[in-house]
């Protein structure tokens, strides 16, 4: 199954950078679907301890952690964050979609913000600013700095093509 962003591309147009939502960003859900999951793991052996023999209170903590898990995954892999030849495209979501589109002629700059985590994990939030409007802040980015560093690369080709 192809990207959203490849089945975009207009003519021409071409992936310069790939950015990617970092795992960390879902650290609390996967940490706290895993304990549900272990949770309803270690209620269904123990049922009998426990003075019942239904398998419902197992099957109910298993089937949260299962859904807090796979919510955070789906979450991650249907954010695309693309820097293109000639603009930026995001678009986060699997049933409802919401997508953003910037040529980058209208970019005026782009704010990177890392906490310490962030620093040691090589992730932050971004923020794409341009003439009369800026992106939503794509929070949890890997690799924010290389996104930031391959705009200005990008962008210098951009003005250079288009001077006089």
């Amino acid at each position: 199954m192809s990207s959203y962003v490849d089945s975009v591309l207009a003519e021409g147009e071409r992936i310069v950078y790939r950015a990617h939502v970092s795992r960390w960003k879902f650290f609390l859900s996967y940490l706290l679907g895993s304990f549900f999951v272990l949770a309803g793991v270690a209620a269904y052996v123990r049922r009998s301890d426990l003075g019942t023999d239904s398998p419902i209170p197992a099957g109910v903590l298993l089937v949260v952690g299962l859904v807090i898990f796979l919510s955070a995954v789906v979450r991650r892999w249907t954010t695309e964050l693309v820097l293109t030849n000639r603009r930026i495209i995001t678009k986060q979501g699997l049933v409802a979609r919401n997508t953003v589109e910037m040529n980058l002629g209208k970019v005026e700059s782009l704010h990177v913000n890392q906490s310490l985590m962030g620093r040691l994990f090589d992730y932050g939030d971004v923020v794409v600013v341009g003439t009369g409007s800026s992106l939503e802040p794509l929070r949890g980015i890997s690799s924010p700095l290389e996104l930031r560093r391959n705009l200005g690369t990008v962008a210098e080709g951009v003005a250079a093509k288009s001077a006089p």
